[in-house]
């Protein structure tokens, strides 16, 4: 009793009951050990700190019972739902400085009409607020120590009560729902185009620089939750042939929705594309440069080489003894890596024209919405995801209705401002003297031999791209400041809304569209 505020009549009901003391330390369901230090416990949790103050709940029967409650969640469930559950608890019943006034309560029989009048409190509010849902964590503490602890200030009547309550779920969907331009999905044409380009023409060599260009990469690609992200090393990048003159590299992806067990107890293996694998290889160079050792009484231990690493080792778990992780970082770690991006990169969404909000969630939307657009199953995109069943996938084939992309031409000139896309240079005279064969023509009327020439071109040998639509989205090209622009935007708009799954120009044709709408802008004096 010593580790928690004193309490002597709470000790004796402890004796008297035969209730087995707060450990010191106890095993985790993930098999990790859990300890408790001046007061303080630490829990090894994969996704987050697990520091827990459990002096912060003021009543010596109220501590008592959350350390009972957070063994028995980490346990049963994991460290993370424990931590979690400890949180909700605290977050929703603090109000009117509830804890602190109850610093003083040791009698039961005083406690239990205070947490009575709290909990009603609290289910007011959030009715009110229209988020009952948080109510659960709450509710399902309350029911805990009610079967198992009456005796310290839990009414089991009322915990029949609060157990006929329908609790609704969180709204986790309903972002994505209602498409939502800050936390749904991103628009895959105009800000994915955008993170597509600003990957390409990042040239930053800090190291940080290289960690955020894989983690946007390959958030962009996946779609898993910053857990998975957070729980790779450089080990599960591996080419899957063994064959390095003709090598596939694949990526051994860690599952975390599998009942709360650590996430590298089962992988998904993917496919690794040329671009996302690119960052991630230069990552793992990068990462080279750092060792992976702990010192432990004067003894150099190694640890494993997380793919996103710490520049020192996480100090929760080495309080814990959990030398292996020592260098993963939290997923507040990764999200902070998508948001630097956005800042170095100077993203501007072009639907808010604010700064873009760039997070795992935002990404695993993007990536569910196209593969249900695609004809994906639902069984297939759950296991994609790394959902926990294909319920929570529905979200994705609901919106299917409502999610078109149509744009037209007022649109793109607007959106040009944001998505630079167009890396040539100036505009030049029409009448200027170019080479013949520098010219790039195309059918301005659709009458077969009337072509217009849209700028000149700085190769000197024979173009393998697409011309002209790459040529919008080649630096050498030089365009005229010409009409024959606007005809190429108003014809590819016309064609994308009339076969918006067609991408036939051989390079992406909303790229095009962007950049294009860029240069009609430059040829009408107006700043991109």
């Amino acid at each position: 009793m010593s580790l928690f505020s004193e309490n002597l009549s709470l000790e004796q009901l402890v004796s008297d009951n035969g209730w087995a003391e707060i450990p010191k330390e106890f095993v985790t369901r993930e098999g990790k050990l859990a300890v408790i230090k001046d007061g303080r416990w630490f829990l090894p949790c994969e996704t987050r700190a697990g520091w827990v103050n459990i002096q912060r709940f003021g009543s010596p029967i109220l501590q008592w019972l959350m350390a009972k409650y957070m063994i028995h969640t980490a346990q049963v469930t994991s460290s993370i739902h424990a931590v979690g559950c400890v949180d909700a608890v605290h977050s929703q019943l603090k109000e009117r400085d509830f804890f602190n006034k109850a610093v003083v309560c040791a009698d039961p029989l005083l406690l239990k009409p205070a947490l009575i009048e709290q909990m009603e409190r609290m289910l007011t509010r959030l009715k009110l607020k229209h988020q009952l849902w948080n109510a659960y964590r709450p509710i399902r503490w309350y029911l805990w120590c009610a079967e198992h602890y009456p005796e310290l200030g839990f009414c089991e009547i009322y915990a029949c009560e609060l157990d006929s309550l329908r609790i609704p779920g969180g709204p986790k969907g309903e972002a994505v729902r209602s498409l939502d331009p800050e936390q749904g999905p991103l628009h895959p044409h105009l800000e994915v185009s955008l993170i597509t380009n600003a990957l390409r023409t990042d040239t930053g060599t800090d190291y940080a620089h290289y960690q955020q260009r894989a983690a946007v990469a390959l958030a962009n690609t996946y779609g898993r939750n910053s857990g998975n992200f957070i729980a790779l090393r450089e080990e599960d990048v591996y080419d899957e042939l063994d064959d390095p003159a003709d090598p596939v590299w694949v990526i051994k992806i860690p599952r975390i929705k599998k009942g709360f067990r650590s996430a590298r107890t089962d992988f998904i293996v993917e496919a690794l594309d040329k671009e996302t694998f690119r960052y991630v290889q230069e990552l793992i160079q990068a990462n080279q440069a750092y060792e992976s050792l702990v010192e432990v009484n004067d003894i150099d231990i190694p640890c494993a080489r997380p793919l996103f690493r710490l520049d020192t080792p996480n100090h929760m778990r080495l309080q814990t003894g959990d030398y292996e992780s020592a260098f993963h970082m939290y997923s507040a770690g990764f999200g902070k890596l998508l948001r630097d991006f956005v800042e170095r990169m100077d993203l501007i969404s072009p639907l808010t024209k604010q700064s873009m909000i760039l997070s795992a969630r935002r990404f695993r939307y993007t990536v569910g919405t196209t593969y249900a657009a695609m004809g994906v199953s639902r069984r297939e995109l759950a296991y994609r995801l790394d959902h926990s069943d294909e319920q929570h996938v529905q979200v994705y084939y609901d919106i299917m209705d409502v999610l078109t992309y149509a744009l037209d031409k007022a649109a793109v000139l607007e959106y040009s401002r944001f998505v630079h896309l167009y890396c040539g240079g100036a505009t030049i005279s029409a009448d200027s003297i170019i080479a013949t064969d520098a010219l790039i023509v195309t059918d301005e009327h659709s009458q077969p031999g009337d072509v217009d020439a849209i700028g000149a071109c700085g190769l000197n040998d024979l173009c393998h791209k697409f011309p002209p639509f790459s040529c919008y989205l080649c630096p050498k090209f030089r365009p005229y400041k010409s009409t024959i622009h606007e005809y190429l935007l108003d014809s590819l708009v016309r064609m994308h809304n009339e076969r918006p799954e067609s991408q036939t120009l051989g390079v992406h044709r909303v790229d095009v569209i962007l950049a294009i709408g860029q240069v009609v802008k430059m040829c009408q004096g107006v700043a991109g």
